[in-house]
């Protein structure tokens, strides 16, 4: 026989964030399939059936049968009692309001993003020397370049390339090379055959 007073791993399926919406905003009787889950947590596949596996184990939800509409291969669930009591907490601090205004949030960001790249390509600022003339077209001033602080990020990405010896390495050291027994040659002058011939 189970003890009674065995604690349930509830509180540790909230280290993933995304259970507050499967727990805050399950809302059928008869349960939820699971594409409308994926909608309410905005999470799909693997990580989905893992936090589905977790609430499960901590008897949060339950797998239900499903409806006569539903995909022969659906799977449905629903809160349990102890599901339903801890919606009732979340509910009551707001909790899940919350989860769904961020869920509104992110959706508005990406169209935003989406926006921002139709925006910059039209203002030709994915080009890469296209600033001076954005300035001057939106009438607006042109910020000032710390031509200091430019250099100095300049030579920080670029250390290798400051810090080099600029003689390089050569195959042979020309330094090392004995040049004193060489004689030296006069290029001036008469040379020997053109004073014979004189």
């Amino acid at each position: 026989m189970s003890d009674p007073n065995e604690d349930l791993p509830v509180a540790d399926v909230f280290d993933d964030w995304h259970a507050i919406g499967l727990i805050a905003r399950l809302d059928r009787d008869d349960g939820n399939i699971k594409a409308e889950i994926e909608e309410k947590v905005d999470l799909t596949g693997k990580p989905l059936k893992t936090l589905l596996d977790n609430a499960i184990d901590a008897e949060l939800i339950e797998e239900t049968q499903i409806q006569a509409g539903d995909h022969p291969r659906s799977d449905r669930y629903q809160l349990t009692e102890r599901g339903k009591a801890v919606q009732s907490l979340l509910r009551s601090r707001g909790i899940d309001e919350l989860q769904q205004s961020y869920l509104t949030a992110k959706t508005a960001l990406q169209r935003a993003a989406d926006e921002a790249q139709e925006i910059i390509e039209a203002e030709h600022l994915h080009k890469k020397y296209p600033q001076r003339d954005y300035w001057v077209r939106t009438g607006s001033d042109q910020p000032e370049i710390d031509t200091e602080q430019l250099l100095a990020e300049v030579q920080e990405e670029h250390e290798d390339l400051f810090n080099a010896d600029i003689r390089g390495e050569w195959p042979m050291d020309v330094r090392d090379e004995e040049t004193g027994s060489r004689e030296p040659v006069e290029t001036w002058g008469s040379t020997p055959d053109e004073e014979e011939e004189d």
